[in-house]
């Protein structure tokens, strides 16, 4: 049987190497196995964890945010008005429901400066 060494070094006043050998020992007490086995089998578990496909953090963390930013538009998408951009006269009575913006709102463009999109 061929042996591997590998010694680690629990710097006890970093907090990520404290918490590390905290859990080490609570493992292996409820377990009731080595420090060494708990340890092992933490690292398998991570490296199947990061192989596999679409599990990746980058993959995650990309999924995250699509799923926030489709959120996002689904939550606005009630606010949204849509004018529609035809002569018909559900177009001019939607026109006119609408009231005047103030002088610091930004102003529609008539009909008449689209009309030569009629051409289309």
């Amino acid at each position: 049987m061929e042996e591997k060494r590998l010694s680690i070094r629990f710097r006890m006043d970093n907090p990520q190497d404290r918490k590390a050998w905290d859990l080490l020992q609570i493992l292996s007490a409820k377990e009731n196995t080595s420090k060494n086995a708990v340890a092992l089998k933490l690292i398998c578990k991570g490296a199947d964890a990061c192989d596999t496909p679409g599990n990746s953090a980058l993959d995650l963390i990309a999924n995250q945010i699509a799923d926030l930013v489709a959120n996002k538009l689904l939550a606005n998408a009630g606010s949204v008005n849509f004018i529609p951009a035809s002569n018909s006269e559900a177009a001019e009575k939607e026109a006119k429901a609408v009231s005047e913006p103030d002088d610091d709102e930004i102003r529609t463009v008539s009909k008449e400066a689209l009309s030569f999109l009629d051409d289309f």
